[in-house]
């Protein structure tokens, strides 16, 4: 064989190998990419959710204070004291607005209407002189 064919083969050899061995570090390197890069996209929708889970939590938490914040208001204690346990000052005089009746009980069934009793049946002297027509 000539110097110029032991290099092509070599040249033909050499290459091939390296380009099969190439290609399969690459799959390997992308293979081994996919997990990483796969958690990496499972942690940012994490991280968004709870992003949203935080800004839930702080438009309860600032709803609490200021309810809390009312809570220290001595005239919404008052309002509130007077509205639900019917709290009046010294001198008042407390009155009651019922609203209009509906026919209907407090416990929520309705009313009968009232009904009259029946006349007492007739004796059997009262039944004779109505037979004989004195009545």
């Amino acid at each position: 064989m000539s110097q110029a064919s032991l290099r092509r083969s070599r040249f033909v050899l050499g290459r091939g190998p390296g380009a099969v061995a190439f290609v399969l570090v690459l799959g390997l390197l992308l293979v081994m990419a996919i997990e990483p890069t796969r958690q990496l996209l499972t942690q940012r929708e994490r991280v968004s959710t709870m992003a949203e889970d935080l800004a839930k939590i702080e438009r309860v938490n600032a709803q609490l204070e200021a309810r809390i914040d009312r809570l220290k208001d001595p005239d919404y204690i008052e309002q509130q004291a007077r509205a639900q346990a019917g709290l009046v000052h010294p001198g008042e005089v407390p009155y009651v607005v019922m609203p209009p009746s509906d026919g209907k009980e407090p416990n929520g069934v309705a009313k009968q209407p009232a009904t009259t009793a029946p006349p007492p049946e007739p004796g059997v002297v009262e039944s004779f002189l109505d037979f004989i027509g004195f009545l």
